[in-house]
């Protein structure tokens, strides 16, 4: 078997807890934890963003508010993973996705693909949420559309 010859069955999802000291990302990983994608968008302009920060380019500081995406979305770039960099947890290979959402313009999240494809994916695929559910916590994971499945229960 060569580096190009892995099965979807093959890949895997690292398994890094979020992080719990940054009160500012809790909505996203409560989201997630309730299987839906929610980001931040500024009150007065509209504007989507992620990662958050500390206020809007339009001028406006902490006039947040968090509200959920439909989980759709297009990978923007991708790559196989076939050494860890993880310190652990991170069990190769694996693939990591930028993907855009369709309802959130200008929004890109980092990603783990899981289910059929994961191992061929192309930009320009179309992904739907598909969440890696951990015994302590959920990871926001996609899958290509086409295979839809509805998240595999790890140990």
């Amino acid at each position: 078997m060569t580096d190009t010859d892995l099965s979807a069955a093959e890949m895997s999802v690292p398994e890094y807890a979020p992080p719990k000291d940054v009160p500012e990302l809790a909505p996203f990983w409560d989201g997630v934890g309730r299987g839906e994608l929610v980001f931040p968008r500024c009150r007065a302009c509209r504007r989507w963003h992620w990662y958050p920060g500390p206020g809007c380019p339009c001028g406006h500081d902490d006039e947040f508010e968090w509200s959920a995406v439909a989980g759709r979305g297009v990978i923007y770039s991708f790559t196989i993973v076939h050494r860890a960099f993880l310190p652990s947890g991170s069990t190769p290979p694996y693939a990591v996705a930028l993907v855009e959402f369709e309802d959130a313009p200008g929004v890109r999240l980092v990603t783990n693909l899981v289910g059929e494809g994961a191992d061929s994916p192309r930009i320009g695929d179309r992904v739907v949420l598909s969440p890696t559910v951990f015994d302590t916590h959920t990871l926001p994971t996609f899958a290509l559309e086409r295979d839809r499945p509805v998240g595999e229960r790890h140990p």
